[in-house]
């Protein structure tokens, strides 16, 4: 029997881990038994997105950014956590949560995170539901992000499921001043050279507000046709690094870079292919996720635009989006705001919806970011007088996409979790449209958002997604007064921001915030 030890905060000489009471060495099991563990250096976990991950308890993000660091694999990994493999596979997959914090200290004291990080860790976990059975709400504008230190550095997206972790050249620098609105960044030689970068890269101005630094970022590009990389940087305090700016950035960041790297065999796929019944998303030509995400979502596009005739004034749709990542594609691919334009209800007051499924499960598992994109989603909807309906319940979760006309015809258009090809079909069998119907019926008369008018199912919307519908109106007001070219300008000419401030605009209006954008100056 193994003489028990009392270890106290006893730790492993060679990778830090806490030893167990029963060890009575100076090793822990997976040190005694193998090769050091590699450790992270210091400035790995000084990284906004490291830090960020680690408050926002996205342990799979964690272990995925440490690996790339270490060179570590999986099973390197799961030796140090004493666990199998295919755990840290489904960890980093977003398939397993750690939901219990006592397991979320074993983790990050195997992986050698610093004692600061792990005091900024709240006491329960940011994603568990609250009383009311959502994620809490409070703070929701600032949780979990970490300031850029000064100088040039990077901002490392995390990956989500189809977008990869992407990295964005960051210069931060100090603002000279903060009066009004906006934040003056003087030219210096860096900073401008900073600004003649092609590729995306950012300009964060820091300021010190309330004896807190609050941070705001832009573009690196110069914007208008006279202005020149020597000019001074002016940041609209509207683009406050937060929630909202840190989702449009990760997902116009993200869908940019893969199409970008796609563009030729892309660019040969859009002109080539027809929205036919059956047809492959193009997974045998090496595109990215984001790619076949696109060809997915146009083909069904075209193909319900292509019926669009025997659809009535005021058809229903059902949508398969449950997470802010598919969701966005609404208010950043071109072709789907042109579709939703020419899918608008034709008469003010018509009787058209659409509806979605969202489980609490989806809800609970996605960061703060992505279910502010979710919501703007929506709001976009409701913008081109659409009523939304939302429901929790499961069972709907593979109910395909479908547009329907009430007694006369269903056009199913499924590109969301397709399994690689586009489930396309028009049907007239009373049985299928009853089926249809009954969807639509149940979904909107048990809607977890039902409301008479659209500002109230707006903000029963937000309340549902756990998000401040306070915040929410007002950060809205403040993007749509200044426009988010200068935030996430396109590289890309298959991307727009046109969906993404309408959504803003009609948030703004629907909620009845008086815009706060002015911020008195410090000094």
């Amino acid at each position: 029997m193994p003489t028990m030890v009392d270890s106290g905060q006893r730790r492993c000489t060679r990778c830090g881990a806490l030893l167990s009471r029963f060890n009575a060495g100076t090793r822990c099991a997976s040190c005694q038994d193998g090769p050091a563990a590699r450790r992270a250096d210091p400035a790995f976990w000084r990284d906004p997105t490291v830090r960020r991950a680690v408050a926002a308890w996205e342990l799979g993000t964690v272990v995925k950014l440490f690996r790339q660091h270490t060179g570590l694999s999986q099973a390197g990994v799961a030796r140090m956590v004493n666990i199998d493999q295919a755990e840290v596979s489904r960890l980093e997959r977003g398939l397993k949560q750690i939901r219990d914090r006592r397991q979320f200290v074993q983790w990050t004291d195997a992986l050698g995170v610093p004692e600061e990080l792990l005091g900024l860790l709240p006491t329960a976990d940011p994603h568990i539901p609250d009383s009311k059975g959502r994620p809490g709400a409070a703070d929701v504008g600032a949780r979990g992000y970490a300031a850029l230190p000064e100088g040039p550095g990077q901002l490392l997206l995390p990956a989500g499921r189809s977008v990869s972790t992407t990295a964005l050249p960051v210069l931060t620098l100090p603002a000279a001043s903060f009066l009004g609105d906006s934040l003056r960044l003087d030219s210096r030689p860096e900073l401008d050279a900073w600004r003649t970068m092609p590729m995306r890269a950012l300009i964060v101005a820091n300021r010190t507000v309330d004896g807190a630094v609050r941070q705001f970022v832009t573009d690196a590009r110069p914007s208008g046709v006279r202005a020149t990389a020597s000019d001074p940087v002016y940041i609209p305090a509207a683009y406050e690094l937060d929630d909202l700016t840190y989702g449009i950035l990760w997902a116009m960041s993200g869908f940019e870079a893969a199409l970008l790297g796609d563009d030729q065999t892309l660019h040969t796929s859009l002109a080539s292919f027809t929205a036919s019944p059956g047809l492959p998303l193009a997974s045998d030509l090496g595109l990215t996720e984001v790619s076949r995400m696109l060809i997915g979502s146009e083909t069904a596009a075209r193909y319900i635009l292509g019926h669009r005739d025997h659809l009535g004034d005021a058809p229903v749709f059902w949508t398969r989006e449950q997470h802010g990542e598919e969701a966005a594609t609404w208010l950043f691919f071109r072709h789907k705001y042109q579709y939703l334009e020419r899918m608008a209800p034709k008469r003010p007051g018509g009787t058209s919806g659409r509806g979605f499924c969202v489980p609490e499960a989806a809800v609970a598992s996605s960061p703060a970011y992505e279910r502010v994109l979710l919501f703007l989603a929506i709001a976009l909807m409701e913008s081109s007088g659409i009523r939304t309906w939302v429901t929790d319940d499961g069972g709907f979760a593979h109910t395909d996409g479908f547009a329907l006309s009430h007694g006369r015809r269903a056009v199913i258009a499924t590109w969301v979790r397709a399994e690689g090809a586009s489930h396309l079909a028009v049907t007239a069998r009373p049985g299928a449209l009853r089926t249809f119907a009954d969807v639509t019926s149940h979904v909107s008369q048990h809607s977890a958002t039902a409301a008479e008018q659209a500002g109230q199912r707006l903000a029963a919307t937000a309340e549902y997604l756990g998000l401040d519908a306070s915040w929410l109106g007002r950060r809205c007001a403040q993007l749509s007064a200044v426009g988010t070219e200068r935030l996430a300008r396109p590289r890309s000419r298959l991307l727009g921001l046109e969906g993404l401030e309408a959504a803003c605009r009609f948030v703004a209006e629907q909620l009845v915030i008086i815009p706060r954008t002015r911020t008195a100056p410090t000094r």
